[in-house]
């Protein structure tokens, strides 16, 4: 990998032959492939930098990572947000490990720069925007083949004034390779150490020169699939079964005990898989049905809280969640140009991306089963005891394994398309116009989820007076056609006939498109002395819509788990930006260099108005060796699709009023809302870059960051909602409808412009290329390279009120996953001699607390131990004919097979770590094989 924060540029040449040198040298550390050495070296003389939108050799202001073809190859991750989500600026936040019944979410991989939001990371494919494969706006990062790819550009930093709305945290330029010449493919296996987790992956590229140079075609397809891992239970450390559970010794608040421990062989109290009776009259207290409905003392373990128990009969959900999603993804990526004259050329772009997940969970547990003394399945020896007791009926806790798993079947399916013209209207003056269409089409199927329905009527069993059969009551008075009767006494009772019945499919279907139109142009302007004035000036029109439909079941709100609700909307946008960058002193005692830059960029939203946003940048150099650059800006995040148009549904809830002292129950709107207003982003970035020349091949950087949103997207309970206001805040009050009498009528929980979210930090970047000299007889070349993150406050307000601060910490239920530690980093040292090349990766989370809000009261244990991970790999060139090579690459993920820190949630949840910081799957080795020509 390589991190592009060069040093001092006067000119585009020096630019792109320091560039060659750092991706050759400092980052990736291997000997470049025949096939992305000839990429590299033609991309060479026109580098882009996503960070600015002038193309001269001005040096963005903005910290820019960028990643080649070689980095990926040479690290052999099996899609570009693997590789990505080791860079400690960014939080895994939504990848196949991180996802389950998510619907929207499974099987992809969004990026979320400062872990503020996949959201607010905007994804750019060649420069430009790219179509939301979510209708959160969001884009799975693998929508281009990986293989087709030059390199990738990370800006992190606020870069809305150039590129819009949505670059809140920055941007993720992913550049397609313009010049191969010649094909290259590649095949890769994975597999962890357990033997699942299994992946695959097979990937080609052919490029070709047209009409004796004057156009140029490349292709490019890729295919993955990963079988994922299906239980927690499938690992040693889940199979100890961490979780949270009441402490039977705390006495109440300031008696120095904590109320909640963090345990092993934790398990559900009130649940298992052949049912089990709680509560009522105390002769059938406890008892539980094992196979064939035979009658079992249930053991509730050491101690209990009334959700859960150490040890005992009860269950665990760790058995039967995904730790890793399965999932699939094919892709096919093409573009091209031809010159019409020396001075305009036509392009395109298309892409084709079908991404398929299949996420499981075990079926609810959410409410009892009320039976009644006359189901003819109760079993002969309870329904003895039943009568000796006078017991009229009670309540069987289940968790119905065996009435078939809640599956989400998730297909996401993305075309996108473009044509545009390009040329000059001189030596220094360019332009470009295009028109891009793109849709995504998204259908998930919730198999056998459960009609709430459908199971009470299947469950009030009674014996037909006529046949002596069981059969549902409901039939017998014609209110339910087609009910089964559902045994429930002892796993594997159910018949198949009542599963059929008590189970549905959910269905969402939905189409997203969107149409762009846009022109540009970019120049320079006059020359003060210490250089050219670069400009750039360019217009967008842009619109998104959705249709989406659904199961009439859904619609009703009759599954257990999941309801998809459809929902229509769409919006129209018209833009136009500006930017100049200026070189205003060069050569002079302290003033090495002095640049400066500004843009800004007005939108029009059809349904949000106006916004302006602007950004201003500066770089310093005293002396040669030394940078100092920093910006400010003003960014915006514009609602999404979902959030302005996601269905709105009428429920109920008792509210206590503290104004009038009334308790009522008050109808409660959820739902989407027209009416949110953009996001705004206050953010600033300052940093030094040193390369000494005393030092060949040393390079150190640090960059402070401060990113500041307001009238962040969220909601207000109701409760929250009504005490909020109580204490004068308008936003909250705004939500609350009353009568003539001051009596709420209605409460909105609709989304509102009311959370706020700040965080601030330091990037930190050491790389050396060691001399050959360094080695003595080895021989070869070495580079070794740091980079940490330490995220010094990560401050959120959900309400308007209440701060929380989430740095240092690693809670998985705090605030959506915005928990992240003070310290992340990543090294790595690679060697290169001859064909071959090899790479040690180390991967570092540091020491958290839990919960920030936790003190020795709340919790026995509130810390959460530093891990490191550690990754090697290999790479050889073999010479097959005529200068033609083959390579053969393999290495070893999470070499120490390091387990994850427990860092469990609560008795539902099937995880009891954070995936988004800590590997799940264990030691895994992959293995492949490319070549060229």
């Amino acid at each position: 990998m390589r991190i592009e924060k060069p040093g001092i540029v006067n000119r585009a040449a020096f630019v792109s032959r320091r560039l060659s040198v750092c991706a050759a040298a400092l980052l990736a550390g291997s000997v470049l492939s025949p096939w992305s050495a000839a990429a590299q070296e033609a991309d060479d003389a026109e580098i882009t930098v996503t960070a600015t939108r002038v193309k001269t050799g001005f040096e963005a202001p903005t910290p820019v990572t960028s990643v080649s073809l070689d980095d990926l190859q040479a690290r052999g991750t099996v899609n570009v947000a693997d590789f990505l989500n080791e860079i400690p600026s960014f939080t895994p936040t939504t990848t196949p490990a991180t996802t389950s019944l998510s619907s929207r979410e499974n099987g992809n991989n969004t990026l979320d720069l400062r872990g503020v939001g996949a959201n607010r990371t905007l994804v750019l494919i060649n420069g430009r925007r790219h179509v939301p494969t979510a209708t959160d706006g969001t884009v799975n990062i693998n929508v281009v083949p990986s293989i087709a790819l030059s390199r990738v550009e990370v800006v992190t930093g606020g870069a809305s004034a150039s590129w819009g709305s949505d670059a809140v945290a920055g941007v993720v330029n992913l550049i397609a390779d313009k010049k191969l010449d010649g094909a290259r493919f590649e095949v890769q296996q994975g597999i962890s150490q357990r033997g699942d987790a299994q992946n695959f992956r097979i990937g080609g590229a052919v490029g070709s020169e047209l009409a004796g140079g004057r156009g140029y075609l490349m292709l490019a397809a890729e295919y993955q699939r990963d079988k994922g891992v299906r239980a927690q239970s499938d690992r040693s450390w889940g199979r100890k079964r961490w979780g949270l559970i009441g402490n039977p010794d705390d006495t109440g608040p300031n008696d120095g005990i904590p109320a909640q421990l963090i345990a092993q062989n934790v398990n559900m109290f009130f649940a298992n898989e052949g049912g089990l009776v709680l509560g009522g009259h105390p002769a059938i207290h406890g008892i539980r049905f094992g196979p064939g409905g035979t009658l079992l003392a249930n053991d509730f373990g050491e101690f209990n809280d009334g959700n859960s128990q150490i040890g005992g009969d009860g269950a665990n959900m760790g058995q039967y969640a995904d730790i890793s999603v399965p999932y699939s993804r094919t892709n096919i990526f093409a573009q091209g140009d031809y010159e019409v004259t020396d001075d305009v050329s036509l392009f395109f772009e298309a892409g084709w991306a079908r991404t398929h997940a299949v996420a499981e969970t075990v079926q609810s547990f959410a409410f009892p089963a009320r039976i009644n003394a006359g189901n003819p399945f109760i079993p002969t020896a309870f329904r003895t005891i039943m009568e000796d007791n006078g017991i009229a009926g009670f309540n069987l806790f289940r968790l119905n394994t065996d009435i078939g798993f809640v599956t989400a079947d998730t297909t996401t399916e993305t075309f996108r398309g473009l044509f545009g013209l390009k040329g000059n209207f001189s030596d220094n003056w360019s332009w470009e116009a295009y028109y891009q269409y793109g849709q995504t089409k998204f259908d998930s199927r919730q198999l056998n989820n459960l009609i709430v329905a459908n199971f009470r009527n299947a469950i009030d069993v009674v014996e037909d007076p006529v046949t002596g059969n069981p059969v549902c009551r409901a039939t017998l008075t014609g209110g339910a056609p087609g009910c089964q009767p559902l045994n429930l006494f002892g796993y594997g009772s159910p018949s198949q006939a009542a599963i059929d019945y008590v189970n549905g499919t959910g269905l969402l279907q939905s189409r997203l498109t969107q149409q762009v139109v846009s022109g540009t142009i970019n120049g320079e302007l006059f020359d003060l002395g210490a250089g050219p004035i670069a400009f750039a000036a360019g217009a967008e029109y842009r619109k998104e819509k959705v249709r989406s439909s659904a199961d009439e079941t859904s619609i009703n709100g009759g599954f257990l788990i999941v309801n998809a609700q459809p929902f229509d909307g769409g919006y129209d946008t018209v833009e136009g930006f500006a930017e100049v960058a200026a070189p205003l002193i060069a050569g002079k005692p302290g003033f090495e260099l002095l640049e400066v830059n500004g843009a800004v960029r007005v939108t029009d939203y059809s349904t949000t108005g106006s916004v302006v946003t602007w950004k201003l940048g500066a770089n310093w150099s005293p002396v040669p060796d030394l940078r100092f650059r920093g910006t400010i800006s003003r960014d915006i995040r514009a609602p999404n699709i979902g959030e302005l148009f996601a269905s709105t549904r009428l429920s109920f809830a008792n509210v206590l009023d503290p104004v009038t002292g009334a308790n009522t129950f008050t109808p409660i709107i959820t739902g989407g809302n027209t009416n949110l207003d953009v996001e705004k982003a206050d953010n600033k970035t300052f940093g030094a870059v040193y390369q000494p020349g005393w030092a060949e091949g040393l390079k150190l950087s640090v960059d402070y960051y401060d990113i500041k949103i307001k009238g962040a997207i969220s909601s207000l309970a109701a409760q929250e909602a009504v005490n909020l206001c109580a204490k004068g805040y308008a936003d909250a009050c705004a939500t609350i409808t009353r009568d003539g009498s001051g009596t709420i009528t209605r409460i909105s929980t609709q989304l509102i412009n009311v959370a706020s979210l700040r965080t601030k930090g330091l990037d930190f970047e050491a790389s050396y290329r060691i001399p050959e000299s360094s080695f003595l007889s080895l021989g070869g070349r070495m580079t070794a390279r740091v980079l940490a993150t330490h995220v010094m406050d990560k401050e959120f307000s959900p309400n308007g009120e209440d701060v929380f601060e989430r740095a240092g910490e690693v809670n998985p239920n705090a605030d959506i996953a915005l928990s992240v530690p003070h310290w992340r980093g990543s090294g790595s040292l690679n060697y290169d001699r001859g064909d071959f090349s090899g790479f040690l990766q180390t991967r570092f989370v540091g020491s958290a607390k839990y919960d920030n809000s936790f003190t020795s009261e709340d919790i026995n244990d509130n810390k959460v131990g530093a891990q490191w991970y550690f990754n090697i790999g290999a790479r050889l060139n073999v010479e097959v004919a005529d200068g033609k090579s083959v390579q053969f690459f393999g290495g070893v993920n999470n070499l120490f097979d390091n387990d994850p820190p427990a860092v469990p949630l609560n008795f539902l949840s099937p995880l009891a770590t954070n995936p988004i910081f800590y590997d799940v799957i264990g030691r895994s080795f992959f293995a492949g094989v490319r070549a060229a020509f």
